[in-house]
């Protein structure tokens, strides 16, 4: 065995977070580009994949300011003190374990090491929602045979996204009637004992006989049985399997569903699938995870070399090296172990220099305009924030890693979240924020959708669309009360949010020129006329556009265009409303992502030609899924009106979500009022003097709140 230290009081493995999210932290205060410096480096932050362990030499730890093992250092994983070991194994070496975790935004875990004075302690109050533990199967000690460890691993893809499932929203497969599936499953050895099988799905659908769902289960063709269950909603079973079903290396799994006499369908979808097998000692794995007697008797015990190491990992984040040279104290109690052999080791995927704030000196006394987003995306934004700098606001931009490398190091919406909450109390005259960057429900760690992925947001789960995103929280707080999302009787947001999706400088630069043209006079509205579109599927969205109208008063006068079912020249004529001088379209339907209505009354296509407008009118989508922004592969209709460097709009408000119309009309009315009643006012102080005076009556009405979204700048100045 190779020589083994670990630092612990006040010598290596003490760790903090700089500037976490509950008290004590430093804070980076927004300030103009012009005044940035460049940030210090305070450390390495750490990206891993979870439920390893991770090995990385000292040597490459130099860079980042870390120069030798006296030193105190201290390690933290969202702000909670991780254990690490200095390992001669063949060099001096930093191991701790990466803790296996369940993160919606991203797959790998992120951890801060730094010296003992940059950092500031602020666990995580939700960390431990995060933990992935796998449940003990029934029966364990009945099926340990003696000298043996029950090892488990588990089989996992997430492939197909599902909104409206219950729990994780990412799946591996869908199960449906006569569809056969085969999956490799390798062992590294030969199963001592029963090997039990844990399937974790979801089914969408459900029928009235019993049972209503089946799974066929095949094993290398020698073992086939089937499970059933009844009804829709997540699913948990476990099947055992003789030990000679399996062998060493690939075996094959077979799923299939069989049809089931008065079930029409059957619907399911794979999370995972999780397996437990006797294993021998010590494994021929490079890593395992394993459960065994706390006494580990008769796998290991007084065996001074074994060619590994073994660690105690019932807790994640406080695992307990076990001294292989050493007996434990006699314990039929079962534990959680992580086995390493000499070589087997992980590499983390990233180290990156972690950077405090250069933005905490020399601050404004007021702050009323603050952008958010990356340098790339910050740059072509400049002229626009110039210009609101040169209106009387006082602008401030920030980089979004400096909020992640603050809080925990994860590229997550909560640390933007708790950076504006801290930024309303310190700035009370803080009232419009700008947030750029695309966001997407895919895991942010694609490296393929990178772009996708500038600035995350909010997920929610509405009653009819499922999960969605929500720039609401990035508004409003209650520190008090974590549920207040599902508790306020009316929203007060502290400052208007607005959000510009751009994947990337071009979209930036090609909106904020039309901007410049809006706010120049070049392509403002001059009329006052607002022009509302009723879909003519259904009778209520030609009255709730009438009654629109009725609202406004004079000089405002309203027109409306109510298209037939089926009509055929719809692109030409939505073609001659951009061209003409609205201040307003408001459309009031169904919709899609990327369209009006079942007859495709306009689309995003369409928003993407659109040009020869002499003007940039305000667009209210009363509809569906306009705003659906994050997907990763359609184009909204909003996002083609942003981008379209010719025509299209400069400001879009729209939901991501499925609504009722006659919930959404408590929104339409209240930004009416608004719109009317405040005076010199830009399109943030609408939606601010709007939303607390819409009364969240009931789930629908909170849903339509929390997902309609203002996309654009909320400094934008009305016509």
């Amino acid at each position: 065995m190779r020589a083994v230290s670990a630092r612990i009081g006040n010598a290596v493995w003490i760790l903090f977070l700089l500037g976490g999210l509950v008290g004590g932290c430093s804070f980076a205060s927004p300030d103009t580009r012009g005044g940035q410096s460049a940030p210090k480096t305070q450390g390495v932050k750490i990206s891993a994949m979870p439920g390893v362990f991770i090995a990385i030499p000292l040597k490459e730890l130099q860079p980042y300011g870390l120069v030798n093992t006296e030193q105190e250092w201290v390690l933290s994983f969202r702000g909670h003190v991780i254990p690490f070991w200095i390992i001669d194994n063949g060099q001096p070496t930093l191991t701790f374990y990466s803790p296996p975790t369940r993160n919606p935004y991203w797959r790998e875990n992120v951890f801060l090491l730094q010296s003992k004075g940059a950092f500031s302690l602020s666990p995580d109050p939700e960390l431990s929602t995060l933990i992935s533990r796998p449940n003990k199967p029934a029966n364990l000690g009945e099926q340990l045979p003696p000298r043996t460890g029950l090892a488990y691993f588990a089989l996992e893809e997430n492939l197909i996204y599902q909104s409206l499932s219950e729990g994780d929203h990412w799946y591996w497969l869908k199960l449906i009637n006569q569809h056969e599936e085969t999956l490799p499953l390798r062992l590294e050895s030969n199963p001592s004992g029963e090997v039990v099988l844990r399937f974790v799905l979801y089914s969408s659908n459900e029928a009235p006989v019993h049972p209503d769902h089946a799974l066929r289960v095949e094993v290398n063709d020698t073992f086939s049985q089937e499970l059933v269950w009844d009804g829709k909603g997540l699913q948990q079973m476990e099947i055992a399997i003789s030990a000679n079903t399996f062998h060493q290396g690939e075996n094959q799994l077979t799923l299939s569903v069989p049809d089931l006499e008065g079930v029409f369908a059957q619907v399911s979808y794979l999370d995972r699938i999780e397996i437990f097998y006797p294993q021998a000692f010590p494994p021929q794995a490079e890593q395992v995870d394993f459960f065994a007697t706390g006494s580990l008797e008769g796998l290991m015990q007084g065996n001074a070399y074994v060619g590994g190491w073994v660690w105690q990992v019932e807790d994640a984040l406080a695992p307990r090296r076990i001294e292989l040279e050493t007996r434990l104290p006699p314990s039929d109690e079962i534990f959680r172990y992580h086995w390493v052999s000499e070589n087997g080791f992980r590499s983390p995927t990233s180290l990156e220099p972690l950077q405090s704030s250069a933005l905490e000196t020399a601050l404004p006394a007021e702050v009323t305009y603050l952008a958010i987003g990356t340098d790339e995306l910050l740059k072509p934004l400049q002229p626009l924030l110039e210009l609101r700098q040169a209106e009387g606001l006082t602008v401030q931009t920030i980089e979004v890693q400096q909020i992640y490398d603050q809080y925990y190091g994860f590229a997550e919406p909560q640390a933007i979240g708790a950076y504006l909450s801290k930024a309303a109390r310190l700035y009370p005259s803080l009232r419009y924020v700008l947030l750029v960057g695309d966001a997407t429900y895919e895991p942010a760690d694609r490296p393929a959708l990178k772009e996708q992925n500038r600035l995350p947001t909010f997920f929610i789960d509405t009653i009819f669309g499922g999960q969605t995103a929500s720039e609401m929280p990035f508004a409003i707080f209650d520190e008090a009360d974590p549920q207040f999302l599902t508790n306020a009787p009316a929203f007060q947001p502290k400052f208007a949010v607005g959000r510009l999706p751009a994947s990337s400088p071009q979209q930036v630069r090609q909106w904020v020129n039309k901007v410049l043209e809006y706010e120049k006079g070049q392509r403002k509205p001059q009329s006052k006329v607002v022009l509302a579109i009723a879909d003519p599927q259904e009778a209520h969205f030609a009255y709730d556009a009438a009654a629109f109208l009725e609202l406004w008063k004079e000089p405002t006068a309203g027109e409306s265009f109510l298209p037939e079912v089926g009509e055929t020249d719809l692109k030409q004529k939505m073609q001659e409303i951009f061209k003409q001088d609205y201040q307003m379209i408001a459309y009031f339907g169904h919709g899609a992502i990327d369209l009006w209505g079942k007859d495709e009354i306009f689309t995003a296509q369409e928003a993407k030609a659109l040009s020869g407008q002499v003007s940039y009118p305000l667009v209210l989508n009363f509809t569906c899924l306009t705003g659906y922004y994050i997907h990763p592969e359609v184009l909204s209709l909003t996002e083609a009106l942003l981008w379209n460097p010719k025509g299209g709009a400069v400001v879009v408000i729209a939901p991501t979500s499925l609504t009722l119309a006659e919930d959404q009309s408590f929104l339409w009315r209240a930004l009416v009022e608004s719109y009317q009643n405040v005076e010199n006012a830009r399109i943030g102080d609408v939606w601010l003097a709007s939303l607390p005076n819409i009364a969240l009556r009931n789930q629908g009405v909170r849903d339509v709140v929390l997902t309609y979204t203002l996309f654009g700048d909320p400094a934008l100045t009305l016509p």
